[in-house]
């Protein structure tokens, strides 16, 4: 074999390691962390309901690291992970927002209702229901 085929011959390998893992993961993805303890929030998120138009709303807690939630239409309904963390920016105390889009997750979530996904307890975890709020309506002064 040549230096090329046993690339190709890894390449295959390699392909084959990450896809067994995803159907032995079954639908989950990212490592399950907790939007309820561990410091990535510093309170659970919310799904802010803008309109017709929805947006995961959180503010970030003590751990510094930069992360985007992901979620997925599962069962009736939209179900959020962390997929992953940076370690680019420290993102501690900052307030963010993501929008959620696709046909299939904005029924499941009218429809189901938003929930994070713990990976805990094993095997099969723990769906913590997300509450879905309207947008403050903005102060005025007497």
């Amino acid at each position: 074999m040549n230096g090329r085929s046993v690339f190709r011959v890894v390449l295959v390998l390699g392909a084959m390691a990450v896809a067994a893992a995803c159907v032995a993961m079954g639908w989950r993805f990212g490592p399950g962390f907790p939007c309820t303890r561990g410091g990535l929030f510093a309170r659970p998120p919310v799904v802010v309901q803008r309109g017709d138009g929805y947006v995961l709303a959180w503010t970030q807690g003590e751990v510094p690291f930069f992360f985007r939630p992901a979620y997925q239409a599962r069962d009736g309904r939209l179900v959020f992970a962390v997929a992953a963390t940076s370690s680019s920016g420290n993102m501690a105390g900052q307030y963010q927002e993501m929008r959620i889009e696709g046909a299939d997750e904005l029924r499941a979530l009218r429809q189901g209702g938003a929930y994070w996904w713990e990976r805990e307890p094993e095997p099969e975890g723990t769906f913590v229901k997300l509450e879905v709020v309207e947008p403050a309506a903005p102060r005025t002064s007497p």
